[in-house]
């Protein structure tokens, strides 16, 4: 199982790499110098906040935004080097579908670079990040809580 969630979260070295590859090749991806906010997503959207776990930093903090349909969404990853100190941001959007496996729903976001993150719904306010198999991580908390 933990095998399992470090391969959908990814260490921050092998992740790093893999989208700082799709988001240099995809021509819609917003970099550092334009990027005010991640909430790129059009009308009103929801916003969804929290650091996880990572293997080789001290956390990943995620901002994901989703329109209030939640069909499309936008989310900025920032590499941790401290708990305060941000190593290297990146920037993704794509679309998000329903998703379920084995009795339980999540929701699916497939970025522009083909990557897939899944998203539980724990309560009104709160979405926990967790692995293609719907399980949760056992090595701290992926939880991301409602910002705006």
């Amino acid at each position: 199982m933990i095998l399992a969630v470090a391969a959908l979260f990814a260490s921050c070295n092998s992740n790093k790499n893999g989208n700082a590859n799709a988001v240099a090749n995809d021509s819609t991806a917003v970099n550092d110098s334009n990027a005010t906010d991640s909430a790129k997503a059009a009308g009103d959207s929801l916003v969804y906040e929290g650091m996880v776990p990572a293997a080789d930093c001290a956390g990943i903090r995620y901002r994901v935004a989703m329109d209030a349909a939640k069909k499309n969404f936008s989310m900025k990853e920032e590499y941790m080097e401290t708990e305060t100190k941000v190593k290297e941001t990146l920037f993704e959007d794509g679309t998000i579908a329903p998703y379920e496996k084995a009795g339980k729903k999540a929701l699916k976001l497939t970025t522009k670079g083909n990557d897939s993150y899944y998203l539980m719904t724990v309560d009104d306010n709160t979405l926990r990040m967790v692995n293609e198999d719907l399980e949760e991580g056992v090595a701290g908390n992926y939880d991301l809580k409602l910002a705006k």
